[in-house]
C-alpha cells in the first residue's frame, strides 16, 4: 500500500481452525419476512459506532440494497438473535464464496445488548454457517476503529490486513460491518 492510509481493515478466518462452541439456543436463522426488522438491528448498531460516522450513508446505501437482494433469496443466509418479539442481533451472510467478502454485516448488536458475549456467539455462529456451507475461508471487511475491528473480529483465530476501499471489487462494499 506504500505510505497510503485506509480507514478498513479486511479479516480472515479459516474455518477449519474454528474451534466448535457450545450451541446456542439465542441464535437463529432469521426467515425472509424479517428482512426490515433485520435492516433496522444492523443500521441502529452502525449509528451507535463512532468509528462509522464518516461512511454510515454508503453503509445505509449498499445495507439496503443487500438486505433486498439477500432476502429475496430462496433463503436468507442471516442469524439473528431474538428478544421476546424483537430482534437485538444480527449477522447477514452473503452465500457467495466468490465474494469478496463474505460477512456483509458481521455480528450487529443493539447498543443496550452489548458488552454481553452476543456479538462473539453470533460471529463464531456465523463462521460455522459458513463452514458447514463449505467455506475454507470467511473475509469480513470493516472500519478500523470499529467495535468489530477492536473487540469482535480479532477472535476465533482471525487474521487482519488494511485494504485499500479502490482496491477492493464493488462486491467487496457489500462486506461492510
Amino acid at each position: 500500500m506504500r505510505g497510503e492510509s485506509t480507514p478498513w481493515l479486511r479479516f480472515s478466518w479459516q474455518t477449519a481452525r474454528l474451534t466448535p462452541a457450545a450451541g446456542s439456543d439465542l441464535i437463529r436463522p432469521a426467515t425472509r419476512e424479517e428482512g426490515e426488522d433485520v435492516l433496522k438491528v444492523i443500521l441502529l448498531s452502525l449509528s451507535m459506532d463512532a468509528a462509522w460516522n464518516g461512511s454510515y450513508a454508503q453503509a445505509e446505501e449498499y445495507l439496503k440494497g443487500a438486505i433486498g437482494r439477500l432476502f429475496n433469496a430462496e433463503e436468507p443466509l442471516c442469524l439473528v438473535i431474538p428478544k421476546g418479539n424483537r430482534l437485538v442481533a444480527a449477522s447477514l451472510l452473503d452465500p457467495n464464496q466468490e465474494a469478496a467478502g463474505h460477512l456483509v454485516s458481521g455480528p450487529s448488536v443493539l447498543m443496550e445488548y452489548r458488552n454481553r458475549g452476543l456479538g462473539s456467539q453470533l460471529l463464531h455462529a456465523s463462521l460455522a454457517v459458513l463452514h458447514e456451507k463449505g467455506f475454507a475461508e470467511v473475509t469480513g471487511i470493516t472500519r478500523m476503529k470499529s467495535v468489530a475491528a477492536l473487540h469482535v473480529y480479532p477472535k476465533f483465530g482471525s487474521t487482519s490486513q488494511p485494504v485499500l476501499f479502490s482496491t477492493l471489487d464493488e462486491g467487496s462494499r457489500e462486506s461492510k460491518s
